[in-house]
């Protein structure tokens, strides 16, 4: 396969060779229209008068799709606002030694040694640009314009997505092809463990999805008293060295100062602890022991071994650079204290030094010994992912992570998906409104929504003229119309029409053209 391009709002993606020869079934990509105009069908039983509305209405939809047809050049992802698109994240791999990448969603994308091919089919070596992102709401998939649309055998279906992905590789500006013999791997994380998806690739020379495999969510399960424990291993990193004690010079100023065991537990460990003033980066003035300072605030200084003393009396403040010691009565034992604490903290250094090293010796050997058609994603660096999205939650008794498993032959869109028919219902005559105009609506890219499935219903302007929507469904209507504007229509509109054949429905049409992503989403995400 050839010509993997994708209009997206960033770099523009330059021509690369899909590779050729997969082991997978490719489905019909054509189909023949019925040869039966749909109002000589059983279904169809309006009046003579309202054939008559019909026909009218008809032409001008068949018109207003013929005028805006895709043309040969457009591009088969199209993002539905100019100029606006999901944002990637990249990640920067070295192809000769490969590695692994969490994604802010939890997925674990697994990157093996030699992993990609040039133009020519070469090896490639040295830092290689992974560009990765993912759509797990029907709002994210709009804005894409990424297809959701599939056709086998002469019949269209529609995606109920489970998640989605798209991943391409980059060097020097030029786009690279997954190596077959070494496939990346990605564990996406899903909210859904239902058995009824599949994973489709998309074809964009051929244009439309190829059926890959049977789909199976995998369910990683670890106890919270696991997750807990990861938590304590994570903490030693912020563990550090203990107060080293010094002995009082004679001359010196310092102050004793109460203060609580809890908020400085290195200082509680010492009896008779004073702060001495350090001279040469606050010089002291004798002045401020006469003076009746209302408050004393102490702060350990970044480099862990000094203190900042703050004295305050109404807005008189004075700051001075301390150091910790203790008097010759007190220091003998205090030394010995140190000492103790020094040598714990050498060992928690240890400990984390060889945890660090168990960890990576087993994430190497899970690598290695890894079975080629399945993702571990049970491992070290999953469990990283999980710990970072779910220790808020540690009171439940165990955490569950569902993720999808995608082996990448192809660099490109991938996807969860279940095939689905239009909403069984009766089929109804539907022109669209402008709110701004109150005339009717032209536009090139609707989408029925049922909320809570992630079923996405592709509509185009003659698909209107019959019309499905589950009435015992939450469904809502995303639109652009042809100058560039974000139109929506909610459920109770949609509702108000439940047992009419022929209807206006008016779509409330953003007045402002959307500049962001961010700004979409929040109209798309926020609709009744």
């Amino acid at each position: 396969m050839e010509n993997y391009k994708i209009n997206r709002n960033r770099e523009p993606l330059t021509e690369e060779d899909i590779q050729s020869g997969q082991n997978f079934d490719t489905f019909m990509k054509s189909y023949s229209a019925s040869s039966v105009p749909f109002y000589k069908t059983g279904t169809f039983s309006l009046s003579a008068v309202a054939v008559g509305v019909v026909i009218v209405i008809g032409n001008y939809f068949l018109n207003d799709r013929l005028e805006k047809a895709p043309t040969a050049e457009t591009a088969f992802v199209q993002p539905a606002l100019a100029g606006i698109d999901i944002a990637d994240t990249t990640f920067v791999v070295d192809a000769s030694k490969g590695g692994s990448f969490l994604y802010s969603s939890g997925s674990v994308i697994r990157i093996p040694e030699g992993g990609f091919l040039d133009s020519s089919g070469a090896l490639v070596k040295g830092n290689v640009e992974i560009k990765y992102r993912e759509f797990h709401q029907a709002a994210e998939i709009f804005i894409s314009g990424i297809p959701m649309t599939y056709d086998s055998a002469g019949t269209q279906f529609h995606f109920e997505s489970a998640g989605m992905l798209e991943i391409t590789a980059w060097q020097k500006g030029k786009s690279l092809k997954a190596n077959p013999a070494a496939p990346l791997k990605v564990a996406m994380a899903t909210n859904s463990n239902e058995e009824k998806f599949n994973v489709y690739y998309l074809d964009t020379v051929n244009k439309n999805w190829s059926f890959i495999a049977k789909d199976k969510a995998v369910v990683v399960e670890l106890a919270v008293d696991t997750l807990k424990k990861d938590a304590e291993v994570k903490s030693i990193a912020s563990i550090v060295a203990p107060i080293e004690v010094k002995l009082a010079k004679k001359d010196a100023s310092s102050f004793i100062i109460s203060f609580m065991p809890k908020e400085f537990p290195e200082l509680a460990v010492y009896d008779g602890v004073r702060f001495q003033v350090d001279e040469r980066k606050t010089p002291y003035n004798q002045q401020d022991k006469n003076v009746p300072w209302e408050e004393a605030k102490i702060v350990r200084n970044k480099d862990g071994a000094s203190y900042a003393v703050t004295f305050s009396k109404g807005e008189t403040t004075r700051t001075y650079m301390t150091d910790v010691v203790l008097d010759v009565a007190n220091f003998a034992a205090a030394k010995k204290v140190y000492d103790e604490k020094y040598e714990e903290y050498q060992l928690q250094l240890k400990a984390q030094a060889a945890i660090k090293l168990a960890e990576e010796k087993l994430r190497n050997k899970n690598l290695l010994t890894a079975d080629a058609n399945r993702i571990y994603v049970n491992d070290t660096v999953a469990k990283a992912a999980l710990l970072q999205m779910r220790l808020a939650s540690l009171g439940a008794e165990k955490e569950d992570m569902i993720v999808r498993e995608f082996l990448i032959q192809n660099f490109g869109i991938w996807n969860s998906d279940c095939p689905m028919s239009l909403p069984k219902a009766e089929p109804m005559f539907v022109k669209l409104i402008d709110s701004r105009t109150q005339k009717p609506m032209k536009f090139n890219h609707l989408v029925l929504i049922e909320k809570g499935r992630n079923a996405i219903y592709t509509y185009y302007p003659n698909d209107l003229a019959r019309f499905y929507f589950n009435k015992n469904a939450d469904n809502i209507i995303w639109a652009i119309t042809n100058d560039g504007h974000l139109a929506v229509c909610n459920n109770d509109a949609l509702q108000s029409i439940v047992g009419r054949s022929v209807v206006n429905l008016t779509m409330k049409v953003e007045p402002d053209v959307m500049k962001t992503a961010k700004e979409a989403m929040k109209i798309l995400t926020s609709s009744p």
